[in-house]
């Protein structure tokens, strides 16, 4: 009787959950499908039908489509430049031997102790001097650099529980390094290599501080400051648009979960057996 007491206190604890982080996003996609008279009547209720031109709107008239265009490039990017560098580094640091290790490890861990707003203006001013202030390759090298301390942790930790028989018997059939890693310990990462891309993705998506710095043109904007652009023209759009945008832009980051999500699980569940 307790067991099942438990069992359902536990799944209404997790449905309660699962309504709290989802009804944000449902009520911004019923606003989305709302025509402007029923959003300005009311909040709480639903559309009388589902009008799909506030997505059309908002994708042609309000330059969303470009906005979209710049953020996937800027993601897909920053996101392939952190699997490669990050999954070195953490077989590096986790399986091979050289010296100050331990020093350079904990010296771009310390990066995480850093706040983004102090380190601002330097980074501007790198960026300025190479010529490459209000271009894409502008977005991608910071995102990385913001990336890459928690993608090592995690990535290291994983390196570290794959058994270092593995390497060995690669090197006994003549294996160097850069083999034993592409060929033997990588495929054995799909999981936390997916991990990865599903955070890397979504810190890119939604960066806004940086991409608002380091970029003035608006044929260059990421979706997060277009959004934010198109956001201050709710007078002359209205809200409905503005909402169909914030979808869009949300509906992007849920897809790639789910089309990674067999393998973020798998991660998940390695690590808890590991640990």
């Amino acid at each position: 009787m307790k067991k099942q007491l438990s069992k359902c206190f536990l799944f209404l604890f997790m449905l309660v959950a699962f309504l709290i982080s989802v009804y944000p996003l449902v009520w911004v996609i019923i606003q989305s499908l709302k025509t402007e008279t029923e959003f300005l009547q009311s909040i709480w209720t639903l559309p009388s039908k589902l009008n799909f031109e506030n997505y059309a709107i908002a994708w042609n008239q309000a330059g969303i489509s470009i906005y979209f265009t710049n953020s996937v490039i800027v993601t897909v990017v920053t996101t392939i430049v952190n699997l490669v560098f990050v999954t070195c580094a953490g077989y590096a640091f986790a399986k091979l031997k050289f010296p100050g290790k331990s020093f350079f490890y904990y010296m771009i861990i310390f990066n995480l102790l850093i706040p983004t707003a102090i380190i601002l203006l330097p980074m501007f001013t790198m960026i300025n001097k190479i010529h490459l202030v209000n271009t894409l390759p502008a977005l991608v090298f910071p995102y990385f650099q913001g990336f890459a301390p928690l993608g090592l942790i995690i990535c290291r930790s994983y390196f570290e529980d794959l058994p270092d028989e593995l390497m060995e018997a690669g090197r006994l059939d003549g294996c160097g390094n850069l083999q034993v890693f592409v060929k033997i310990m990588l495929p054995l990462s799909k999981p936390i290599v997916a991990t990865m891309a599903i955070l890397s993705s979504m810190q890119v998506w939604n960066e806004y501080l940086w991409a608002l710095t380091s970029i003035t043109d608006q044929a260059k904007y990421t979706l997060s400051v277009g959004i934010a652009l198109y956001n201050k023209k709710t007078e002359t759009v209205g809200y409905t648009p503005v909402f169909a945008a914030l979808s869009i832009s949300a509906l992007v980051i849920v897809i790639i979960y789910l089309l990674l999500q067999k393998n973020f699980v798998k991660s998940i569940a390695a690590g808890a057996v590991k640990g």
